[in-house]
């Protein structure tokens, strides 16, 4: 008896946040976290160079 209202009531609470937004936001913020830990790689690891005869 309980779990069924608990079912509907995490798939209601999934299904309203999709429309606020709020998905978006933390979408964006994930992206920028990628985005930040890929340039901070860029930085650490050492460059190739190519030899030029």
């Amino acid at each position: 008896m309980y779990q069924k209202i608990g079912a509907a009531s995490a798939a209601g609470m999934t299904g309203g946040l999709a429309f606020t937004g709020v998905n978006a936001l933390w979408l964006l913020l994930a992206g920028f976290a990628l985005l930040a830990a890929g340039t901070a790689l860029l930085r650490i690891l050492p460059r190739v160079r190519k030899h030029s005869l």
